[in-house]
């Protein structure tokens, strides 16, 4: 029971540890068809967003327990992410058959007409489930998730506050509070409730990106900086993939043990650098937006200020941010006159698809100075 009671705690606070899954595979080799051991494993994978198997535990758990609904409110969450509607559906049908008064069937045939972009329905049936318990906690967060999509700001924020009232440790409420007061652009309230969410969840990238971009908008880009480096560490643990930070004097990023970076944070990143009149390190951060392309590390012992050795992976290939980042670096190279290298990067952003028309621009003004220094150059040695 001890070893029960431990894996579910953990579970309840989202501490996705590889001592939780040891602990976990040694109590179901006792129990290999306990659903609710199975039903744990497949909440933790959910805790740390491997959403596919934790689809592929709790679809397992359907077919052999149709009438079990606990924590199957969780499930309807997972479908909702991937947009699984077939499966939603027949979710929610099976569900209702199975009890149509119980708060976990609400929360399924909530999120199915959420999923619909029927949010009117999705808060009857969010009513629906509070009215057979106040204190279900899913209901009251995935409430405030309705009414933020219908703009109505000062209910999400009851929602989410009694969300909170229920389980002060859940991160989604937190969140919630302060996307909506970031939606008001209540960005010093945003940047509080973002930080307990991150308190709460210190792992999870999309939680400190946020927190970086509300530190920038109340003009701390220092701060910003640093929260978006914690998201690029939180990004590679859940992928699994080592990193670490420099602790030198302009924070720079030191060591990525391979893996892709998210472009971005890296991109935000080189634009903070940029408002604090930092050209090497912007240039630096803009480089390794385009890396990622390609799926490339960065290793340099002194920090950002030059690239390192690439690691072999599987890129994200050309996105808008790239492309962005590209045409960052075009023009930097151009007003540097360094034409090759100007140049090479606009007929790159020509081929992209992406400001194209910016892209030949820029080419025709690096021809035309080509061609001028070309004549100065001719009519001097004249």
């Amino acid at each position: 029971m001890n070893f029960i009671f431990q894996i579910y705690a953990s579970q309840e606070l989202a501490q996705c540890t590889d001592d939780i899954h040891t602990a976990l595979n040694q109590v179901l080799s006792f129990f290999p068809s306990s659903a609710f051991l199975h039903t744990q494993r497949a909440l933790l994978h959910y805790h740390s967003k491997d959403f596919d198997e934790s689809e592929s535990i709790f679809s397992n758990l359907m077919v052999s327990e149709p009438y079990r609904l606990d924590a199957m409110d969780n499930y309807s969450n997972v479908l909702y992410v991937l947009e699984n509607r077939p499966k939603l559906a027949f979710l929610a049908q099976l569900a209702t058959q199975a009890d149509k008064f119980r708060p976990e069937t609400c929360c399924i045939v909530g999120n199915y007409y959420s999923l619909q972009s029927e949010h009117e329905k999705a808060v009857m049936y969010f009513r629906r489930a509070l009215t057979l318990d106040r204190t279900f906690l899913s209901a009251w967060t995935l409430m405030g998730h309705e009414y933020v999509e219908m703009k109505n700001t000062h209910a999400a924020l009851e929602s989410y506050r009694r969300a909170v009232d229920v389980n002060r440790k859940d991160y989604r409420a937190w969140y919630g509070i302060g996307q909506t007061y970031e939606v008001l652009e209540m960005h010093s309230y945003a940047l509080f409730y973002y930080q307990r969410a991150a308190s709460l969840r210190p792992f999870d990238a999309k939680i400190w990106m946020a927190v970086g971009a509300c530190f920038a908008r109340v003009g701390k880009p220092q701060n910003a900086i640093r929260a978006y480096k914690r998201a690029l560490v939180a990004g590679s643990y859940y992928e699994g993939a080592g990193s670490s930070f420099g602790s030198s004097g302009s924070g720079s990023l030191r060591a990525l043990g391979g893996g892709v970076l998210d472009p971005e944070s890296l991109y935000q990143i080189a634009l903070l650098y940029e408002r604090l009149d930092d050209k090497d390190e912007c240039a630096a951060y803009m480089e390794l937006v385009l890396a990622q392309e390609e799926g490339a590390g960065f290793d340099d012992d002194d920090g950002a200020a030059a690239l390192g050795g690439r690691s072999q992976g599987q890129g994200v290939g050309v996105t808008p941010t790239t492309s962005r980042a590209r045409m960052w670096l075009a023009k930097h190279e151009f007003g540097k006159r360094n034409w090759q290298r100007a140049m090479e990067l606009a007929n790159e952003l020509c081929q992209d698809g992406v400001e194209v028309e910016d892209a030949k621009a820029l080419v025709r003004d690096i021809r035309a100075r080509i061609d001028s220094e070309r004549d100065t150059g001719g009519s001097s040695a004249r």
